[in-house]
This record gives C-alpha cells, sequence and structure tokens, in this order.
C-alpha cells in the first residue's frame, strides 16, 4: 500500500474511544506530539507516562500499567514507544490479553488488526519520523477486527498459550498447541444475589452494593444446586454483589477474579430506574442506546466478545458470577446476536443459565439453559414479579 492510499483508508477517529500511551524517554518526544495529534483529533487520551524527559527512566514502569488497563477495557486500544519500539513491544507481551507489536509499515498497521486483533501499537521513537508515526496510530486506531472463523481460531490458539504455558519447550509435544476440545466447554452462568438496588429495579453498574439477607441465602442456595456439578474454573466479577454471591456458593477450585465480568457501567445513568430515565428520554433503551458517561453497547460487545475469546480457551465446567446486563449480553453474544437482542433474555437475581454447544458442535454455541431460580412457589412467585416488573420498566408490554 502507498503512502498516499494508505491515509486514504484512515477515517475519521472514533472519539468514543479511549486511547492509552506510554513512552519511556527514548520515545517522549514522540508521545508528547501524538498526544497533541489525537486531541487535536477529538481523541480522548491517557498518558501513562513518562510525564518528563528522564534519561534514567525504565520503559516497563510506563508500558505495563498502558497495558494492564488495555487488558481490563480501561482503554480502547494501547500505543507504547521506546527507543527502537522492542523494548516496549517485549514488555507488553508479558501481560495476557495483550497483543503488541512492533509497527514500521501502513500495510502491518491495519493488518494486524484486521487478522490479529492487535491492541497494542509499538513505535521506535528514534526509528520513525513524527509523520510517519501519526499516520500508523490513525491507520490502527479506525481499523477493526475482522471476526473471521480462521483468524479467531488462530488466536484462540494464542490464547491457550497464555494461560497453559509448557514449562520445558525441549520436552513439549510435537505439536505445541494442544487446545482441550471446545465442544466440552460449558458456561455456568450465575447472577449475583439481591441487592437493595435490583430489588427496587435501578440501575447498578458500578456501584459497589452488598447483598440482602435474602440475597445471601439465595447465593448459599445456589451453592446447594450445583454442588455435584465438578467445575475446572471459577471466575467471579470483581464487584463485592458477585464475590459475596461466589463466596457463599462456595464452589471449587479456589475463585479467580475477571474484570470483564463486572457490569455494564451505567454512566448518568446509575442508581436510576428505567422508569426515571424515559421520563426525560422518551423510547430510551440501554440495550441500543447506552447512557451518557457510561459504556456505549458498542464498547460492552467488544469487551465481551475478549471475555468469549478468552472463556473459548477453557474446557469443561466454568462458573461465571456476574451481573444482570453484562449476562445477557454474554448469552447474546456467545450466540451471535447483537447487544440489543439482550434486552429480550430477562434474568433473575441468583439464576443459573448454562450456556454451551449444540449436539457438541463447536460451531454452534447454544444456551442449553436459561434463568433457572429454586422452585419453591414463594420464591418463584417472587422472582416471577420482580422479573414481569423489570420487563415493564425496560419498555415491554405483557398482557394481563
Amino acid at each position: 500500500m502507498t503512502r498516499s492510499s494508505s491515509l486514504e483508508m484512515c477515517g475519521a477517529l472514533d472519539t468514543s474511544h479511549v486511547v492509552g500511551i506510554a513512552a519511556d524517554h527514548g520515545g517522549y518526544e514522540l508521545k508528547e506530539y501524538l498526544i497533541k495529534m489525537l486531541r487535536e483529533a477529538g481523541a480522548e487520551v491517557i498518558d501513562f507516562g513518562d510525564r518528563q524527559r528522564a534519561p534514567d527512566d525504565d520503559y516497563p514502569d510506563f508500558v505495563i500499567p498502558l497495558a494492564r488497563a488495555v487488558v481490563a477495557g480501561q482503554v480502547k486500544r494501547g500505543i507504547a514507544i521506546c527507543g527502537s519500539g522492542v523494548g516496549a513491544c517485549i514488555a507488553a507481551n508479558k501481560i495476557p490479553g495483550v497483543r503488541a507489536c512492533l509497527i514500521h509499515d501502513s500495510f502491518s498497521a491495519h493488518q494486524g488488526v484486521e487478522d490479529d486483533d492487535l491492541n497494542l501499537l509499538c513505535l521506535g521513537g528514534l526509528a520513525v519520523g513524527h509523520a510517519l508515526a501519526w499516520e500508523l496510530v490513525r491507520i490502527y486506531l479506525v481499523s477493526q477486527f475482522s471476526g473471521k472463523e480462521r483468524h479467531r481460531r488462530r488466536l484462540e490458539k494464542v490464547t491457550y498459550l497464555e494461560n497453559h504455558p509448557f514449562p520445558n519447550a525441549i520436552s513439549a509435544p510435537e505439536k505445541a498447541i494442544a487446545p482441550k476440545e471446545a465442544a466440552s466447554l460449558s458456561l455456568y452462568l450465575i447472577r449475583h444475589g439481591e441487592t437493595e438496588w435490583s430489588l427496587s429495579g435501578r440501575y447498578t453498574g458500578r456501584t459497589d452494593l452488598p447483598l440482602t439477607a435474602h440475597g445471601e441465602a439465595a447465593a448459599r442456595k445456589v451453592g446447594e444446586r450445583l454442588k455435584s456439578v465438578s467445575f475446572a474454573h471459577v471466575l467471579t466479577s470483581p464487584l463485592q454483589r458477585a464475590r459475596k454471591t461466589c463466596a457463599l456458593a462456595a464452589l471449587t477450585p479456589t475463585p479467580e477474579i475477571e474484570p470483564n465480568l463486572a457490569e455494564w457501567a451505567n454512566g448518568d445513568y446509575e442508581g436510576l430506574t428505567p422508569a426515571e430515565i424515559r421520563e426525560a428520554q422518551p423510547g430510551w433503551n440501554l440495550f441500543r442506546d447506552g447512557s451518557p458517561n457510561g459504556e456505549t453497547p458498542a464498547r460492552i460487545s467488544e469487551r465481551v466478545d475478549r471475555l468469549i475469546a478468552h472463556l473459548r480457551t477453557l474446557g469443561g465446567n466454568v462458573a461465571l458470577f456476574s451481573h444482570g446486563h453484562l449476562c445477557r449480553v454474554l448469552a447474546a453474544r456467545w450466540i451471535g446476536l447483537p447487544v440489543e437482542q439482550a434486552e429480550r433474555l430477562l434474568l433473575n437475581t441468583a439464576s443459573i443459565s448454562i450456556l454451551s454447544y449444540a449436539h457438541g458442535d463447536s460451531n454452534a454455541p447454544a444456551i442449553a439453559l436459561w434463568n433457572s431460580v429454586p422452585t419453591d412457589q414463594s420464591g418463584a412467585i417472587r422472582q416471577e414479579r420482580r422479573a414481569v416488573d423489570r420487563w415493564e420498566n425496560e419498555g415491554g408490554k405483557v398482557k394481563r
């Protein structure tokens, strides 16, 4: 691709996405220039340092926090710079989930994203000029992962290696990449127990609320219902209502925190009911419109897709303790539906759902069980009433 044609493919930057950037002394000058250009283009930029030119600084001190922010979804894409770009690239790729590459040409800048879901661009501050660096950054930021099956398959193998490193490369089997059969995977999706806000129908994103007494009792019942299931992994959202539900369910093995299981960030609509929001915004729908200063549907879809790519590298039964909206989006994306369709997947607190594959075919993701709650009559009536209330709050109609 020629320089002129690569510039033509650069559309406007998506300014809803946050860009993170980091550099040591060797990339400091280029970092400052790129921050200026990105902000003039309307992008939101987080500077991970160094904040001044310091000849004795060390690139891992700035690149590693940036890499972790990329994996956590705090920034959409990262840019790391050192003198040659090599050190920054080596450091960034030590963080699981980061796909960093040293880029010096426009073809690789877009192909790396389209085929390999590149999420951290590395540049040599002493190797590329400012004009070329800006062109590469723009191409990188406007490019999108194609999502084609062959590219997903290859990325799953890379992710598998991140999570299952061979202790001795010399004694490793001839075929180094041997993921567990995807068709054996069953995801047990568990929404946290009741909180005061879930009881009142208020949107709860990142507000860290405790469980009610009823929520704690329901969490224990989740453990009782799943005591006969042997789990290979137990993953939980970092928010306390999910972690507490996980702790009270007392499943084994030891739970791991998975940042991408955190609830949809509601921004300015946090703590409001859907009915209250629609008084000011008639026709509003979270799954279609998102919320001001919160995660957009596109961003939540990207985060959940990253989570699914990781989960598909696992095998056996996997317990996921998460939240209502996140679980609904996860189920929709698992079966290939857009985020907007998640509106139709109602989910009670302390419910159990299962995502797996139809007929053991890893190309046919399916919902095997949805919104299963205890069958005692009083609990069922309470759960049904809340489900109907939530559906009507979100704009649905129920015939009486």
